[in-house]
């Protein structure tokens, strides 16, 4: 092993001079920092494969039975790795995805392999042969404590605007579990430098994977829950309401806020909740919707019972921990849908734009408020920090903001921020134009700090609490008021409804194990040669009429969110023209069997999730 390690360490010598130093003089303390303990195991198939113990949960950072079967599937599902295009890669736990790729793609592919765990990276030195690794092409290495310094321009330089579309990306199995918070960072990095052309597809890259687990989890809450839109007929429209942020500036003026209360309609978003508790200011309401949102930003004991502004598929760590009410809106979700239209009723939805601060002026704006002020909503890096003080730490770091987009500032010239947030501010101006040329409302914006939003009237927040917090107000009393959505009567249907999910997505799985096998059909019709057209219309029918009866399954618009990688890359293959219709159907039965195994795979393990959550429900309350 220390052999290994040290021929190992030359190999990265040679490829980055000076690293070797660098390792040595931090492994201790990253080691000590991270207090991974990694183990290793015997595979069924015989390699050797490493876990990690967390939570009392045994995380496998390769397949158990097979290691080298889910790189080969899930590279193989990508489709061709053109030549020149770049490839990200998060992990080296299972280095097969490493091996995997260079065996697929061509000598020019560009490839960025980025580890987020020292530990891992220093297992793996003596574990596996580097040279097999970093002799055939140049591989951009990134370890987290190492060299992640030049990451971000790195990946910059290889998301060129025409290298975009045919960018690939893998996060290895368990990375999301072990490391969410880098996983995250590393995503909306990608998101951020891929520029316009990613924009709200990031999201969805990330998140993927808990789509399907956060909805089975949290729909249980939208039978015992409430309409945001039963809040129009109680919260009244002639007081302000404060839609609190938590930027960089929230830090001047939280102070402020107490005197607000009760007098206003105070809905703060969910990383917000915690500065304003520890200054004794309970919001009205707060919001939250990011499906990965860590619980310890909430955390707080009074926190639990104040209303809650949420969708199906937010954290369900956060939504479990909340025992106050929760309000719905309409996320286009034809399973939700069908609770209500069970019982003839419907469920109001309202623009959200993609963030939660966006998400709780939408509602403002809706609920018809007729002043609402933005506080603590910077959209920037205000005095070089991204969120205010006691959000995910207790002082937050100044950051090196140098390379980031400048946009106009409310109290400077300019300002660093990243473009996901110039987006979300352009989104501000863009609704603010829309909302105000057909209702009566003014909005103003009391940040006192951050970037400027154009359409909003400019106040520091002393000012707008002694000019419009005037009439008293209980809003406690106002949202208690409301009884639940639904009846006890039509809880109980909705319950008999649960208990049979299962068994529709066990009807996905078996209609995809029947579509590989139409999709194998065409294969083998368009390798015969000569083929036969209206035989070949015959069978692309068939398909048709099988994705028809996979698509009017309710649940089936959570596998697809699942499968989100697996449909962007089988729409990107418009980019491959074929000349002849037997290659055409080669290459669609090839896309075709590749989405229906993953369908089935996908559905077995939603099949479970909905045993567990929904399922049991049914049978709770049946």
């Amino acid at each position: 092993m220390e052999e290994l390690r040290r021929k190992n360490l030359r190999i990265l010598e040679e490829q980055f001079p000076g690293i070797c130093e660098i390792i040595e003089e931090k492994k201790e303390g990253l080691l000590g920092k991270e207090k991974v303990v990694l183990e290793e195991e015997t595979a069924f198939t015989g390699e050797q494969i490493l876990a990690i113990q967390k939570a009392g949960r045994r995380l496998y950072l390769s397949g158990r039975r097979n290691p080298k079967a889910h790189p080969l599937n899930q590279i193989s599902v990508l489709g061709k790795i053109v030549p020149y295009a770049p490839v990200f890669v998060l992990g080296m736990g299972n280095i097969y995805y490493l091996e995997e790729l260079l065996a697929q793609a061509d000598e020019s592919v560009v490839v960025l392999l980025y580890e987020p765990l020292f530990s891992v990276f220093y297992k793996q030195l003596g574990r596996i042969d580097f040279e097999k690794i970093f002799g055939r092409q140049t591989i951009a290495f990134i370890v987290e404590g190492i060299n992640e310094d030049g990451l971000e321009s790195m990946v910059a330089a290889m998301l060129s605007g025409d290298k975009i579309p045919v960018m690939k990306y893998f996060v290895l199995p368990n990375y999301v579990e072990l490391c969410k918070e880098q996983v995250n960072w590393f995503i909306k990095m990608l998101l951020e430098k891929s520029g316009q052309y990613n924009f709200g597809l990031g999201t969805q890259m990330l998140f993927s994977h808990y789509q399907a687990e956060n909805f089975y989890n949290n729909v249980k809450y939208v039978r015992t829950g409430y309409k945001a839109f039963q809040l129009l007929n109680v919260i009244p429209a002639d007081i302000p309401a404060f839609v609190v942020s938590a930027g960089p500036s929230l830090n001047k003026n939280i102070k402020e806020l107490r005197r607000a209360k009760d007098k206003s309609f105070i809905i703060a978003v969910d990383t917000a909740v915690k500065p304003l508790l520890k200054e004794g200011i309970v919001p009205d309401m707060f919001a939250t919707l990011d499906g990965l949102k860590p619980l310890e930003l909430v955390e707080i004991e009074e926190a639990r019972e104040i209303p809650l502004l949420t969708q199906v598929t937010a954290a369900h760590s956060v939504m479990d921990y909340h025992t106050g009410k929760k309000f719905f809106y309409d996320e286009g979700y034809r399973y939700v849908k069908a609770l209500f239209e069970m019982n003839q009723k419907s469920l109001e939805g309202f623009p959200v734009g993609g963030s939660v601060a966006t998400l709780a002026f939408s509602l403002a704006c809706h609920l018809g408020i007729r002043k609402i002020i933005f506080v603590g909503q910077d959209l920037a890096y205000t005095d070089n920090k991204s969120h205010a003080d006691g959000t995910f730490q207790e002082v937050m770091p100044k950051e090196d903001t140098e390379k980031f987009i400048k946009v106009p500032g409310n109290y400077v010239e300019e300002l660093p921020t990243l473009t996901n947030l110039n987006e979300y501010r352009k989104w501000f101006e863009k609704y603010i134009e829309w909302w105000a040329a057909g209702h009566e409302v003014e909005f103003i914006n009391a940040t006192e700090g951050g970037a400027k939003i154009e359409g909003t009237k400019l106040m520091s927040l002393a000012e707008v609490i002694e000019q419009e917090c005037r009439k008293e107000v209980d809003i406690k009393s106002c949202v208690d008021s409301l009884e639940p959505a639904f009846s006890k009567e039509e809880q109980e249907k909705i319950s008999v409804y649960f208990q049979n999910t299962p068994k529709k997505v066990h009807e996905i799985a078996n209609l995809a194990r029947e579509g590989k096998k139409i999709f194998g059909q065409l294969d083998k019709l368009c390798r015969k040669g000569n083929v036969d057209k209206q035989e070949y219309l015959k069978v692309l029918k068939r398909v048709k009429r099988n994705r028809k009866k996979i698509e009017e399954n309710p649940n089936y618009e959570l596998l697809r969110e699942s499968m989100i990688e697996a449909e962007q890359i089988i729409r990107s293959g418009q980019y491959f023209r074929r000349e002849a219709i037997e290659e055409e159907g080669i290459e669609l039965a090839r896309q075709g069997k590749k989405y229906m195994e993953l369908l089935e795979e996908c559905a077995k393990i939603v099949e479970e999730f909905t045993s567990q959550t929904v399922g049991k429900i049914g049978l709770e309350t049946g």
